[in-house]
């Protein structure tokens, strides 16, 4: 684990040096400098309200088990910690709301793959708005037909897999039964918590309300990233204001935070596709867009760790706990 750790740090402090080298400091320090701050408070605002959407889902999801309260504070520890560090912001959700609210940690992970299939169905959805402004280099009605058909085609795996649960649950079960090593029971217990956390979140009433709050949460998140150019007097036509928006949720939404460097270069890069962009302008973008989360999520997370007394070594001890394998004896 910490040798993993240490290549994922590594890794990203390279990819962030070297984007940060090739950029114009003092020319984005300049713009930061000119930028509207009513405009970037406003940002901060809708973002945190998109914070508390996303807890509100995350507590739906889970059958209003957890409280809202621990619900806020796992969902803003681990994007914290993502925003910082490279450990997934996933999988440490699901341990925190395992170790925190009492809910079974399988039960968590089956909140967060019909969580992460909403995410994955807006993320294309606003790349295929972006495609529709008409700003996005190369756009082609096959583009447009393939966003629309990975939307459609996702929401038809998605009901079949829900639909199919316990069958889904089963196959993995006989699979995993191949391996001797493994702690059958506590493979068993598992799975059964899975399959039941998938009935809970996938039924046709909760993914209802999940799209309906889904659809909230973004909105809030088309506001932030939409302030942000407002605020850094970024004048552009406003479709081509909304497919710069549009494209930056699409490959880095707040829901999904990322690490310096890495989190910037892959909004310039995604950015790249649409023509005539100052890239100096871009870069201060997608600077302040990761400023913004960072600034409410460290008086939030650091909330939070004090209200649920969470640690970073309790959490990887949590995670080994999971591992289903049995102990070999000598």
């Amino acid at each position: 684990m910490k040798k993993q750790l240490l290549i994922a740090f590594l890794a990203t402090a390279v990819i962030g040096g070297l984007f940060f080298w090739f950029v114009d400091l003092n020319q984005v320090i300049e713009l930061l400098r000119l930028a509207d701050w009513r405009f970037l408070s406003a940002a901060v605002v809708v973002l945190v309200v998109a914070y508390i959407l996303l807890a509100i889902r995350w507590r739906y999801l889970l059958g209003n088990k957890p409280g809202f309260i621990p619900s806020f504070h796992s969902v803003n520890v681990s994007n914290l910690v993502n925003s910082l560090t490279p450990i997934p912001e996933i999988a440490l959700r699901v341990l925190i709301t395992g170790q925190d609210s009492g809910m079974s940690v399988p039960g968590a992970t089956s909140g967060m793959l019909v969580e992460r299939s909403l995410e994955q169905v807006m993320r294309v959805l606003a790349f295929l708005i972006a495609l529709l402004t008409g700003y996005v280099v190369a756009i082609n009605s096959g583009s447009i037909a393939l966003n629309a058909g990975l939307i459609v085609g996702f929401l038809i795996l998605m009901a079949l897999l829900l639909r199919n649960a316990e069958r889904f649950i089963s196959w993995v079960q006989t699979q995993l039964a191949r391996f001797q090593r493994l702690d059958q029971p506590r493979v068993e217990k598992f799975l059964t918590d899975m399959t039941i956390g998938l009935k809970m979140a996938g039924g046709p009433k909760q993914l209802t309300v999940g799209w309906m709050i889904s659809f909230a949460i973004w909105g809030a998140f088309f506001g932030f990233v939409y302030l942000v150019l407002v605020g850094l007097n970024i004048n552009l036509p406003i479709p081509q204001m909304i497919a710069i928006s549009m494209l930056t949720l699409a490959v880095a939404p707040p829901s999904a935070p990322g690490t310096p460097g890495l989190y910037q270069a892959t909004i310039v890069g995604a950015l790249s596709l649409i023509a005539g962009l100052d890239l100096a302008l871009m870069t201060t973008y997608a600077i302040m867009i990761h400023i913004l989360q960072v600034i409410p999520l460290l008086f939030l997370g650091f909330w939070g760790l004090m209200g649920t007394n969470l640690s970073l070594r309790g959490l990887l001890h949590k995670q080994q706990q999971v591992v289903p394998v049995e102990q070999e004896t000598f």
